[in-house]
């Protein structure tokens, strides 16, 4: 077994912490999709999904699903963490042990962002703008500015059952709940809302790899 170093991002926990995970997520190549059913044990996925249909959590409105493009489509949205801006959500505890079992598939050394979109059914099925979620924010010497930012895992973990769908370049999977797909951020990719349920709730999230 080898060791993965994972900065833990909770007040209560805010130390480095020794993670043991299978030698075959070090192998993983990001070159190739993941898509993994299951992802979480029954008790961990009821209990997010009871977080998710409360009237608790605070989802806001946004205008547009590309942060940089208007693709003339809006969805809701709630941060639980942002290294960039520093933004950290009281709800970020609840879902941080998703991160263990990311660390199963991959081994990544930071966590740059995680984020909920909320689609709601417009009966009529959007898709949105394709996008990378991380780019690089000025010209530096690792990159120009808005191109991708190179070492980025990105991972989409489904709630909901639902005919919506994530787009990785050319190939479509499945909205289904309890599953991840987990990918190299520099591939451009998108979302599209359901028509057969009444929303659809995924979770982003960015990593950096080792």
């Amino acid at each position: 077994m080898e060791y993965l170093k994972i900065k833990v991002l909770s007040d209560i926990k805010r130390r480095e912490i020794f993670y043991e995970i299978r030698i075959h997520a070090n192998e993983r190549n990001m070159r190739e999709t993941i898509f993994k059913e299951n992802f979480l044990l029954p008790a961990f996925f009821d209990k997010l999904t009871k977080v998710i249909e409360s009237q608790a959590l605070d989802w806001h409105w946004e205008e547009k699903t590309v942060e940089w493009a208007n693709d003339n489509h809006f969805m809701f949205t709630t941060l639980l963490y942002a290294r960039l801006s520093k933004q950290k959500s009281n709800w970020l505890p609840i879902f941080e042990p998703i991160l263990y079992f990311l660390a199963e598939e991959v081994k990544f050394k930071e966590v740059l962002k995680m984020k909920m979109n909320l689609y709601v059914n417009h009966t009529v099925q959007h898709v949105h703008a394709e996008h990378v979620d991380m780019r690089h924010g000025e010209d530096t010497q690792h990159g120009k500015k808005d191109t991708p930012l190179q070492g980025v895992i990105t991972a989409v973990y489904n709630f909901t059952d639902c005919d919506g769908f994530t787009k990785i370049e050319d190939k479509k999977y499945p909205s289904k709940a309890n599953s991840i797909i987990i990918f190299d951020g520099t591939k451009l990719h998108c979302g599209a809302t359901p028509t057969n349920t009444k929303k659809r709730v995924v979770l982003n999230i960015n990593v950096m790899k080792v």
